[in-house]
């Protein structure tokens, strides 16, 4: 169909050049908690929750300190809040308003919320345990995001994460915004695709913020990276997963 060669043809254009989304997340936040109520994808992104609190009660549990990356309005942090011992957890984000929300929604007794570029020197240092929930796919290339986040977990430590994955792109698309809108976005992709190539990756856009990469190739870069994959969930539109240093 038109949408699935539009998209195809500027991700093959993009080849070589990760996404940068940085401006247009700093400007917004990543509303979750409105997305859990979509009618046709509810389902799906509450199982994905359950996987991550399944994940943090059964690998959690010595976690002395945690530090979540693009943690959002904050729902996964209270997620390790309530499920692991941890003394100590820092959570990041760009966005402004979605650290506000954090705050609000988190109940833990040393809770530090930082104003941060994932690639930036943040001052974090190193956790028991690393988070990094429906953001992986859009802060650059999967493997070195993926590479930067292993840098933050102590040895012995744990990486708990998922990323929304290509399998099933296009239907995920077409029930969260109809037939019409996902043709319209596809589109508009393969014109930005177009721009940022002639710019040569020069140009920055939020029409190109997230990376995509079906669960096979996941699961090969997770292993490449990380010495152990201690266990993988994979649903229809997500992959959860866990890793050891």
């Amino acid at each position: 169909m038109l949408a699935e060669l539009l998209a195809h043809s500027g991700k093959a254009i993009l080849t070589g050049i990760p996404p940068n989304g940085k401006d247009y997340w700093a400007a917004r936040f990543w509303d979750r908690e409105s997305a859990e109520q979509h009618p046709l994808l509810r389902g799906d992104f509450l199982i994905q929750k359950d996987t991550i609190a399944d994940f943090l009660r059964d690998h959690g549990g010595d976690a002395g300190r945690v530090l979540e990356f693009a943690c959002g309005t904050g729902e996964f942090t209270a997620l390790a809040a309530e499920h692991t011992p941890a003394r100590e957890i820092t959570a990041l984000d760009i966005s402004a308003e979605g650290l506000r929300r954090a705050r609000e929604r988190v109940r833990h007794d040393n809770l530090r919320l930082v104003q941060g570029d994932f690639w930036t020197d943040n001052g974090l240092g190193t956790a028991d345990l690393v988070m990094c929930v429906d953001a992986i796919h859009h802060l650059g290339d999967v493997a070195e995001v993926l590479t930067r986040l292993k840098a933050f977990v102590r040895p012995g430590g744990t990486l708990i994460g998922n990323l929304w994955t290509a399998d099933h792109f296009h239907e995920f698309q077409r029930k969260r915004y109809g037939s019409v809108e996902h043709l319209r976005r596809t589109a508009a992709f393969f014109g930005t695709a177009l721009m940022i190539r002639a710019s040569r990756g020069k140009l920055k856009t939020g029409a190109y913020r997230t990376q995509l990469v079906r669960s096979e190739q996941a699961l090969a870069i997770l292993h490449s990276v990380f010495p152990e994959v201690v266990e993988v969930r994979r649903q229809k539109y997500f992959m959860g997963f866990v890793c050891k240093v």
